[in-house]
Protein backbone atom coordinates (compact mmCIF):
# COMPACT_ATOMS: atom_id res chain seq x y z
CA UNK A 1 0.00 0.00 0.00
CA UNK A 2 1.07 3.34 -0.99
CA UNK A 3 1.33 6.32 2.02
CA UNK A 4 -1.31 8.43 -0.16
CA UNK A 5 -3.50 4.78 0.26
CA UNK A 6 -2.86 4.41 3.68
CA UNK A 7 -3.56 7.91 4.83
CA UNK A 8 -6.91 7.38 2.89
CA UNK A 9 -7.74 4.41 5.26
CA UNK A 10 -6.84 6.00 8.19
CA UNK A 11 -8.98 9.17 7.50
CA UNK A 12 -12.06 6.54 6.50
CA UNK A 13 -11.31 4.89 10.08
CA UNK A 14 -11.25 8.49 12.02
CA UNK A 15 -13.90 9.42 10.26
CA UNK A 16 -15.87 6.15 11.32
CA UNK A 17 -15.07 6.27 14.62
CA UNK A 18 -15.99 10.03 14.62
CA UNK A 19 -19.69 8.88 13.09
CA UNK A 20 -19.64 5.80 15.50
CA UNK A 21 -19.37 8.54 18.92
CA UNK A 22 -21.89 11.12 17.49
CA UNK A 23 -24.27 8.47 16.93
CA UNK A 24 -23.91 6.88 20.41
CA UNK A 25 -23.63 10.79 21.87
CA UNK A 26 -27.14 11.53 20.27
CA UNK A 27 -28.79 7.77 21.10
CA UNK A 28 -27.27 8.46 25.25
CA UNK A 29 -28.98 12.27 24.45
CA UNK A 30 -31.99 11.65 23.27
CA UNK A 31 -35.27 11.98 24.98
CA UNK A 32 -36.35 8.33 24.91
CA UNK A 33 -32.95 8.20 27.19
CA UNK A 34 -34.31 9.18 30.36
CA UNK A 35 -32.12 9.06 33.47
CA UNK A 36 -34.74 6.59 35.25
CA UNK A 37 -34.86 4.04 32.38
CA UNK A 38 -38.44 4.48 32.33
CA UNK A 39 -40.11 4.70 29.45
CA UNK A 40 -40.98 8.02 27.88
CA UNK A 41 -43.96 6.58 25.57
CA UNK A 42 -46.55 9.39 25.79
CA UNK A 43 -49.50 7.06 26.17
CA UNK A 44 -47.70 5.35 29.39
CA UNK A 45 -46.92 8.85 30.58
CA UNK A 46 -50.61 9.93 29.53
CA UNK A 47 -51.65 6.96 32.07
CA UNK A 48 -49.34 7.64 34.63
CA UNK A 49 -50.20 11.33 34.78
CA UNK A 50 -54.50 10.86 34.63
CA UNK A 51 -53.39 8.22 37.57
CA UNK A 52 -52.08 10.66 39.45
CA UNK A 53 -54.79 13.63 38.66
CA UNK A 54 -57.36 11.27 39.99
CA UNK A 55 -55.58 10.39 43.11
CA UNK A 56 -55.03 14.66 43.78
CA UNK A 57 -59.11 14.92 42.88
CA UNK A 58 -59.78 12.21 45.45
CA UNK A 59 -57.76 13.76 48.03
CA UNK A 60 -59.24 17.02 47.13
CA UNK A 61 -62.68 15.51 47.47
CA UNK A 62 -61.72 14.36 51.31
CA UNK A 63 -60.13 17.72 51.90
CA UNK A 64 -56.74 15.92 52.55
CA UNK A 65 -53.99 18.66 51.97
CA UNK A 66 -51.09 16.29 52.28
CA UNK A 67 -52.74 14.09 49.51
CA UNK A 68 -52.86 17.20 47.44
CA UNK A 69 -49.09 18.17 48.13
CA UNK A 70 -48.24 14.73 47.12
CA UNK A 71 -48.66 15.54 43.22
CA UNK A 72 -46.51 18.21 43.63
CA UNK A 73 -42.64 18.45 43.71
CA UNK A 74 -40.66 20.49 46.43
CA UNK A 75 -39.80 23.25 43.88
CA UNK A 76 -43.41 23.31 42.55
CA UNK A 77 -44.93 26.66 41.47
CA UNK A 78 -48.97 26.34 41.48
CA UNK A 79 -50.52 29.34 39.83
CA UNK A 80 -54.18 30.15 40.66
CA UNK A 81 -56.40 32.22 39.14
CA UNK A 82 -56.37 35.97 40.76
CA UNK A 83 -53.56 34.99 43.34
CA UNK A 84 -49.83 35.58 43.43
CA UNK A 85 -48.23 32.05 42.44
CA UNK A 86 -47.57 29.66 45.70
CA UNK A 87 -43.85 29.01 44.94
CA UNK A 88 -42.56 25.78 46.64
CA UNK A 89 -43.88 23.28 49.04
CA UNK A 90 -44.42 25.84 51.51
CA UNK A 91 -46.43 28.36 49.72
CA UNK A 92 -48.46 25.55 47.97
CA UNK A 93 -48.91 24.22 51.70
CA UNK A 94 -50.25 27.80 52.77
CA UNK A 95 -52.29 28.38 50.07
CA UNK A 96 -54.36 24.79 49.84
CA UNK A 97 -54.73 25.83 53.36
CA UNK A 98 -56.70 29.22 52.76
CA UNK A 99 -57.88 27.45 50.08
CA UNK A 100 -59.51 24.19 51.66
CA UNK A 101 -60.25 26.59 54.51
CA UNK A 102 -62.84 27.88 52.04
CA UNK A 103 -64.30 25.22 49.95
CA UNK A 104 -64.33 22.02 49.36
CA UNK A 105 -65.14 19.85 46.34
CA UNK A 106 -68.45 18.46 45.62
CA UNK A 107 -67.72 17.23 42.20
CA UNK A 108 -65.92 17.62 39.65
CA UNK A 109 -63.50 16.14 36.93
CA UNK A 110 -60.24 16.33 34.81
CA UNK A 111 -59.90 15.54 31.21
CA UNK A 112 -55.99 15.34 29.78
CA UNK A 113 -56.15 16.75 26.27
CA UNK A 114 -52.97 15.68 25.13
CA UNK A 115 -49.75 15.17 26.46
CA UNK A 116 -45.97 15.87 25.08
CA UNK A 117 -43.04 14.42 26.14
CA UNK A 118 -39.28 14.60 26.42
CA UNK A 119 -37.11 12.38 28.41
CA UNK A 120 -37.80 13.29 32.19
CA UNK A 121 -40.24 16.11 31.52
CA UNK A 122 -43.85 16.15 29.94
CA UNK A 123 -46.17 18.89 29.46
CA UNK A 124 -50.06 18.28 29.89
CA UNK A 125 -52.94 20.17 28.68
CA UNK A 126 -56.50 19.73 29.98
CA UNK A 127 -59.99 21.35 31.16
CA UNK A 128 -61.74 20.68 34.14
CA UNK A 129 -65.05 21.21 35.74
CA UNK A 130 -66.02 21.18 38.92
CA UNK A 131 -68.42 22.57 41.62
CA UNK A 132 -66.92 23.49 45.22
CA UNK A 133 -68.92 24.13 47.84
CA UNK A 134 -68.62 27.03 50.22
CA UNK A 135 -67.96 26.36 53.93
CA UNK A 136 -69.36 29.74 54.82
CA UNK A 137 -72.52 29.11 53.32
CA UNK A 138 -73.98 30.46 50.16
CA UNK A 139 -74.64 29.21 46.32
CA UNK A 140 -72.33 26.43 45.30
CA UNK A 141 -69.59 27.55 43.04
CA UNK A 142 -69.92 26.05 39.57
CA UNK A 143 -66.32 26.66 37.17
CA UNK A 144 -65.19 25.26 33.84
CA UNK A 145 -61.47 25.99 32.65
CA UNK A 146 -58.22 25.10 31.39
CA UNK A 147 -55.31 24.08 32.63
CA UNK A 148 -51.56 23.67 31.78
CA UNK A 149 -49.28 21.38 33.63
CA UNK A 150 -45.57 20.44 33.46
CA UNK A 151 -44.86 17.14 34.91
CA UNK A 152 -41.21 16.04 36.32
CA UNK A 153 -40.56 12.18 36.46
CA UNK A 154 -39.26 11.05 39.92
CA UNK A 155 -36.05 8.90 40.60
CA UNK A 156 -39.03 6.26 41.46
CA UNK A 157 -40.47 6.84 37.87
CA UNK A 158 -42.97 8.59 39.38
CA UNK A 159 -44.51 11.84 37.87
CA UNK A 160 -45.20 15.00 39.80
CA UNK A 161 -45.97 18.81 39.10
CA UNK A 162 -43.03 21.27 38.61
CA UNK A 163 -45.70 24.58 37.47
CA UNK A 164 -49.00 24.24 37.49
CA UNK A 165 -51.63 27.17 36.20
CA UNK A 166 -55.58 26.92 35.73
CA UNK A 167 -58.20 29.65 34.53
CA UNK A 168 -61.83 29.39 34.46
CA UNK A 169 -63.57 29.53 30.86
CA UNK A 170 -66.38 31.60 32.89
CA UNK A 171 -66.45 35.79 32.44
CA UNK A 172 -65.72 37.22 35.36
CA UNK A 173 -68.22 38.25 37.53
CA UNK A 174 -68.69 42.15 38.02
CA UNK A 175 -66.55 41.96 41.33
CA UNK A 176 -63.64 40.55 39.60
CA UNK A 177 -63.03 43.35 37.63
CA UNK A 178 -59.27 44.71 38.10
CA UNK A 179 -59.43 47.41 36.31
Amino acid sequence: MSDSAEAIVMRVMRFALLIAVMFGTAVACSPAASSSGASSDPATVKAAIEATNARFLEAFKRGDKAGMLASYTDDAVLMMPNEPAWRGRSGIEKGLDGFLGQVSLKDGGTTTGDVMVSGDMAVETGTFTWTLQSKTGGADIKDQGKYLTVWKRQADGSWKAVRDINNSDLPASKGDSHD
